[in-house]
């Protein structure tokens, strides 16, 4: 069967992309753009002592982007004093083929305020922010320390989750005061191979696993996320 995912109406795009049938795709394509509310996208975290939270400052939910951008994004924050915060958002995508394998690619967009080159404590702000891609049949949570998924550490790909590079951009300020778009796309090497369940439904997480002990505040803008039937 074949799927094109779309939104095009605004009560459509607040409830999420639907999967519509295409004669002429392959893919099932999904589109959730951030100024339209958080489209089923729901904030978590990780790798830190849950009875112990109110040192990291934790936050998230649909935010005003910063001073320079217009609209709104999905706004994650908090401050890596475990030196291994995991900050990521996660979905439940259904309506595809029940227990089918698909391979899964993704581009993100968002707002990092991580400068290039800049030292931090504990790793750099920017290079030392890594941004991870994964999926899961059950929900993706903390249980106990660590997520309950095999996302890998840091660098480090996962069983179920791999690294598309890290939240470092150029021509901005080591200090934090000012904000650039950052896009990220899986390169072919690094696409999910994955089995949906019986109803036709995977769950998927897209965040930072970091390893600089300092403050970082993140706004996801876009996600554009494909599968692509595996042979």
């Amino acid at each position: 069967m074949n799927y094109k995912a779309y939104c095009c109406l605004p009560f459509l795009l607040l409830a999420g992309c639907k999967v519509q049938l295409n004669s002429d795709e392959k893919d099932a394509k999904f589109d959730y753009q951030f100024n339209l509310g958080a489209q089923g996208w729901q904030a978590g975290f990780a790798d830190y002592p849950a009875d112990n939270a109110d040192i990291y400052q934790l936050d998230a939910g649909i935010k005003t982007l910063p001073a320079g951008f217009s609209g709104t994004g999905f706004m994650l924050s908090g401050h890596n004093r475990s030196d291994d915060l995991f900050m990521f958002i996660k979905r439940r995508i259904s309506g595809l083929e029940p227990s089918t394998r698909y391979q899964a690619s993704v581009k993100v967009t968002l707002l990092s305020h991580s400068g290039a080159g800049c030292v931090g404590i504990g790793g750099a702000p920017g290079e030392s922010v890594y941004l991870h891609f994964g999926y899961a049949d059950i929900e993706p949570k903390q249980q106990g320390y660590t997520l309950n998924v095999p996302k890998g550490n840091q660098s480090q790909d996962g069983a179920q989750s791999k690294v598309m590079g890290d939240i470092a951009v150029a021509d901005i300020p080591c200090d934090g005061s000012r904000y650039k778009t950052k896009s990220l796309s899986s390169a072919p090497a690094k696409n999910l191979t994955l089995t949906t369940d019986s109803s036709g439904s995977i769950w998927f997480f897209i965040g930072t696993d970091s390893g600089y002990e300092g403050k970082t505040t993140l706004f996801y803008q876009g996600i554009e996320l494909v599968l692509t039937p595996a042979l």
